[in-house]
């Protein structure tokens, strides 16, 4: 994952008293319980990335070796491909 867990843990925390302080959410549970909802989130978000950037890599490993893994052609290849698998799993990167 690109983010440590005490990251996830100061982001989700900074989601949760952001959403609160703005009332945009009206909580029947704790908001301990919701910052853990908001980490979840991320964190389950950030795995599906890199499944599809293992998938990706995978991908192109196999069906382009002749592509220098780090050049700028695999940057582009890999993000091609990367937004492929990603629209077919119905995942959109931000």
């Amino acid at each position: 994952m690109r983010l440590s867990e005490e990251r996830i843990t100061v982001l989700s925390r900074e989601i949760c008293d952001r959403l609160l302080d703005e009332e945009l959410v009206d909580l029947e549970l704790a908001e301990t319980e919701f910052a853990r909802l908001i980490e979840a989130l991320i964190i389950a978000d950030l795995r599906i990335e890199d499944e599809i950037d293992e998938q990706t890599t995978a991908f192109l490993l196999k069906n382009k070796p002749q592509l220098e893994e780090g050049s700028t052609a695999w940057a582009v290849e890999f993000e091609r491909k990367k937004l492929d698998f990603s629209m077919a799993r119905g995942y959109v990167p931000f």
